[in-house]
């Protein structure tokens, strides 16, 4: 017989009701806890309603503190309230050069061109194109921008910015960063028409966690399924770990999926105790399946020797030298990869490793 049809339905009782509720795409009728960076964003693109410049600011705050929903939220009010602006969201992580973002930027205004055998200059054209017939604003949100190799940040924050003073057209930017030394970094030519206005977001207090998580739990779990105490572990988790709601999140939707794989029809302490490290380390293995082939050929050869000098990984790759110091910079931003600098007589040697987990 077939299992699944031998399976009695009563005893698949799962706890949940809603699970889209735990995704990180999930989208909170109310968003908690952020009224004050929600209102300052959208004083800077008021004036949109009365087709004047908007202020392109920075969204800056470390991962897990509701940038991204904040951004998303902003764009589709703006779309409620008006027609004259058109909102764009581009995850730079997934879209890691100028060119790539620009096509995104194109399909999302319904004007798809191929990408094969075009410079990120050609495309730039197109876009000047399409927005001058469009006659809407472009108010482009660039999330984990910092993620970008140095030439192509600025190359697309340029293209972005100063599209008022080259092309006529008034398009805003909105920079979601995760580290404060972005702004330093800024090439000068960008940095006065981005930094109009930088909202913080602070981590998330313990008391702010518990309601978030609390207002998942309600909205996902069947009433009654989730003990109090295993959101309370999931909340110290998230506090623990820089104030990370989606950690939070994620650490609880486990949870439920462990009740499930148990059969307990309850989340209980223990399922919450249980999946703590596998939260951290399926949202490790996100963050490395979003990272380019480049990038993965860099780590897969630093994780196959173990310890390298950079110079001999650099003879080892087949890759331009500037593009792997890039690659470099942004696997350490993310926790992969270590560095240690040797200082002999000789000169400097930097000693890259793996992250051990």
């Amino acid at each position: 017989m077939n299992i699944f049809k031998n399976l009695d339905s009563s005893q698949i009782q799962s706890v949940f009701r809603n699970e889209s509720v735990f995704s990180p795409d999930y989208m909170p009728a109310e968003i908690l806890h952020r009224e004050i960076e929600i209102r300052e964003a959208a004083l800077n693109l008021a004036p949109i309603m009365k087709q004047k410049r908007a202020s392109s600011m920075v969204f800056f705050g470390p991962p897990g503190t509701g940038k991204t929903t904040v951004a998303r939220h902003i764009l589709a009010q703006l779309k409620e309230a008006t027609g004259r602006a058109r909102g764009v969201y581009i995850n730079c992580w997934e879209q890691g050069y100028r060119y790539a973002i620009l096509g995104e930027l194109l399909a999302a205004f319904d004007y798809p061109v191929s990408r094969r055998g075009r410079s990120a200059d050609e495309l730039l054209s197109y876009a000047v194109e399409m927005l001058k017939k469009d006659g809407k604003t472009p108010l482009v949100v660039l999330d984990e921008v910092d993620m970008l190799p140095v030439e192509e940040r600025d190359g697309i924050l340029y293209d972005l910015l100063r599209m008022k003073e080259n092309f006529g057209i008034d398009a805003a930017v909105i920079a979601l960063v995760n580290k404060e030394i972005f702004v330093s970094k800024l090439d000068r030519r960008i940095r006065s028409s981005l930094l109009q206005s930088v909202i913080t977001f602070n981590p998330y207090s313990p008391k702010q966690l518990r309601d978030i998580l609390y207002e998942r739990a309600k909205l996902g779990f069947v009433p009654g399924a989730c003990e109090e105490d295993a959101i309370g572990l999931c909340v110290g988790f998230a506090a623990r770990n820089g104030g990370d709601a989606r950690l939070g999140i994620n650490a609880l939707w486990l949870a439920g999926k462990e009740a499930d794989k148990e059969g307990s029809g309850r989340v209980l302490p223990a399922h919450a105790e249980k999946v703590k490290a596998a939260a951290q380390e399926l949202m490790r293995k996100e963050a490395e399946q979003n990272l380019s082939s480049e990038e993965k050929k860099v780590l897969e050869e630093i994780r196959k020797a173990g310890r390298i000098q950079s110079g001999e990984l650099y003879s080892r790759l087949k890759l331009n030298e500037r593009s792997v110091r890039n690659y470099l910079s942004k696997l350490e931003e993310l926790g992969f990869v270590e560095t240690v600098e040797i200082r002999s007589k000789d000169g400097n040697t930097r000693i890259l490793m793996p992250v051990k987990r």
